[in-house]
């Protein structure tokens, strides 16, 4: 699927959750508007090129610290796109 279509499923998604009645069938909605979501977010990350992914910097071999440019994550989603 697209992007658009991921996001507007999405959103299709949310609404039908706040419209459930039984816990069961919000829960089900919101399970599935998640699996949606993290297929977005895969879209739409790119690799960190400071720390090239990893998450962190090598200072020696004992030692390591935490990138800023990801905060720790090792990727950075693209600037103006927005879930």
């Amino acid at each position: 699927m697209k992007q658009k279509q991921l996001q507007k499923k999405y959103s299709e998604l949310i609404e039908e959750a706040k419209l459930a009645t039984g816990r069961k069938e919000t829960v089900s909605y919101l399970h599935k508007a998640e699996k949606i979501r993290t297929k977005i977010i895969k879209k739409i990350r790119k690799k960190c090129n400071k720390c090239n992914g990893f998450g962190y910097l090598r200072i020696s071999l004992d030692g390591a610290k935490t990138c800023l440019e990801c905060y720790g994550k090792g990727f950075q989603i693209n600037e103006g796109e927005n879930i």
